[in-house]
């Protein structure tokens, strides 16, 4: 018995030095923490006017960072600027600053152990433009122990920065990239980039020729149309959705009989996308065709239908004959809900 009481009692002496060790570290912790807040934020206000004179009249010398704390206070201030005074000039000029004074300091965070600094140092890379460090992003992105989250930021960065191997890059993503995070890289491509990649379309994974036909509405690359047009005629009808939906948003008006086609499809997304495209453009010779579609059988084609109708000139008119006349239950109350949403709107 006295044994295990001996034994009891160490445990718990230990599992109390080991709480109150962990206890001791996590307030000296948060005190250096703090310590190290408070001495960037002096540092911000000793740099923050002459930066801003200096990224925005060009007319200021600004003295170069000696310490950690004050490389990291003169780059939030930077990122700060760029993002408020955002123009070319200022650019510019905090591209200079970045490449004079950040250079050796974020080459010693992408190699950091800690994963905070090394993302940082990425974000800031791509915020200030720095190009001089292509080399250390391209020996980073070869590391076998490099994170997703990483190689995702790298990414957007090559594409950025036109780097010419940007393609092989894409093509060995892993399934861990999502259509978003295509979304993300060819947003940052020039239109001569983003050319090669809708001319190797059919050479790419499905998520990212999907994010291709996104990217090309939510753009507004009206250069491309044509490529959609074309995969309209596509047998997978989730070419032909996307396409629509990528029309619908540039606003580009179609053959009434080519979108009659879609109208009619079985598919009921691509009814949906047609009708979308129809709201945009408002072809009126389509009337009949969308008021048959408020009968649809799925809820959102129905009301894409009407709201379709609505946005045409007499489009409250169509919706009152729908709702006063129409022998289908279902239409008659989405024509209503429409005819309210006008009203309100008017």
């Amino acid at each position: 018995m006295s044994n295990q009481l001996v034994l009891f009692t160490v445990i718990v002496i230990t599992l109390f030095a080991v709480l109150l060790a962990i206890f001791l570290y996590l307030v000296v912790r948060k005190r250096k923490d703090g310590k190290w807040k408070r001495e960037v934020e002096t540092y911000k206000q000793l740099y923050e006017p002459m930066l801003f004179r200096y990224l925005a009249y060009g007319d200021e010398q600004v003295p170069a960072p000696s310490s950690s704390a004050q490389h990291v206070a003169m780059m939030e201030l930077l990122d700060h600027f760029m993002r408020v005074l955002a123009n070319g000039d200022v650019k510019e000029r905090a591209t200079v600053l970045a490449e004079m004074y950040f250079v050796d300091y974020l080459r010693a965070q992408l190699a950091h152990r800690r994963l905070g600094r090394r993302m940082n140092a990425l974000f800031f890379i791509e915020d200030s433009y720095l190009r001089s460090l292509v080399h250390e992003l391209e020996a980073m992105y070869e590391q076998k122990q490099l994170t997703t989250m990483e190689k995702r930021q790298l990414l957007k960065m090559f594409a950025l920065f036109q780097h010419p191997h940007v393609y092989e890059y894409i093509k060995q993503t892993d399934e861990s990239f999502t259509q978003f995070d295509y979304r993300l890289i060819l947003s940052r491509m020039d239109d001569r980039m983003f050319a090669k990649m809708v001319d190797h379309f059919f050479d790419w994974n499905e998520k990212i020729q999907y994010a291709l036909i996104d990217m090309i509405g939510i753009m507004q690359k009206f250069a491309h149309v044509s490529f959609l047009r074309t995969l309209l005629r596509h047998e997978q009808s989730e070419y032909r959705i996307r396409a629509l939906k990528a029309l619908a948003e540039i606003a580009f008006p179609l053959d009434s009989e080519q979108l009659r086609i879609h109208l009619h499809s079985p598919v009921w997304q691509e009814r949906l996308m047609a009708l979308r495209l129809c709201a945009r453009t408002r072809p009126y010779e389509l009337v009949e065709t969308m008021k048959e579609l408020v009968k649809d059988r799925v809820f959102s084609v129905r009301s894409q239908a009407a709201e379709a109708l609505l946005r045409m000139p007499n489009g409250l008119a169509i919706l009152e004959q729908i709702a006063q006349t129409s022998d289908d239950r279902y239409a008659r109350d989405m024509a209503l809900e429409w005819l309210e949403r006008g009203r309100e709107n008017d």
